[in-house]
C-alpha cells in the first residue's frame, strides 16, 4: 500500500511545533545561535499564520509527521524561494523530501512564478539536501563565502519553471 503525503499549513499545529520539527532535522548542527534562529521563525510563523505561517507546510503520512517545507513567495512572479526543507531522521531516504520540493514547486508553478530558487551549506551534513535538489532539476547558479557564522560556502540553485 502506498501511502500519501499530506501538506497543511503549520497554524493547524501548536506553537513550537516548527521549532521541534527543525531542531531534529537539524540534530548535530545546532549551535545556541542557530537554535535562537530556529526558535524565531517558530515564532514567526505563529504569529503570522497568513504569511509565513501559511508558506510552512508540515508534512505527515499516515498521521505521522514526517517533515516541513518552507518557501517565500514574495519575489514572485519572478521567483519563488524554497526555504526549510526537512525530514526527520526516522523518515529519511522514502522520496518525502523530494515530493516536499515538487509540493514547493507545484505552489509556485499554480502562481506563475518564472524561476524557482534555493540555498544550502557546503556543509557536509547538506550533501542529501543537494544530490536531491539537483535530481529535481536545480542548477547551481553561484556560492556565497562563508560568514562569521559559518566556515562553509552557501551554494545557490535556480531552476526554469517555464513549460
Amino acid at each position: 500500500m502506498t501511502s500519501c503525503l499530506l501538506f497543511q499549513p503549520a497554524g493547524r499545529y501548536e506553537p513550537g511545533a516548527v521549532y521541534s520539527i527543525l531542531a531534529s532535522c537539524y540534530a548535530g548542527l545546532l549551535d545556541a545561535a542557530f537554535e535562537h534562529r530556529l526558535r524565531e521563525f517558530d515564532r514567526e510563523v505563529f504569529e503570522n499564520p497568513d504569511t509565513v505561517g501559511a508558506c510552512t507546510l508540515i508534512t505527515s503520512v499516515d498521521r505521522d509527521i514526517v517533515g516541513l517545507v518552507s518557501y517565500d513567495p514574495r519575489q514572485g512572479p519572478r521567483a519563488g524561494i524554497i526555504g526549510h526543507n526537512g525530514i526527520l531522521p526516522p523518515h529519511r531516504q522514502k522520496g518525502y523530501g523530494t515530493q516536499q520540493i515538487m509540493e514547493a514547486l507545484r505552489i509556485f508553478r499554480t502562481r506563475g512564478f518564472e524561476r524557482a530558487q534555493v540555498s544550502t551549506s557546503e556543509h557536509p551534513f547538506f550533501q542529501p539536501a543537494r544530490r536531491m535538489y539537483e535530481a529535481c532539476g536545480f542548477r547551481e547558479c553561484g556560492r556565497t563565502e562563508p560568514s562569521d557564522k559559518s566556515r562553509h560556502q552557501i551554494i545557490h540553485y535556480e531552476m526554469s519553471l517555464a513549460k
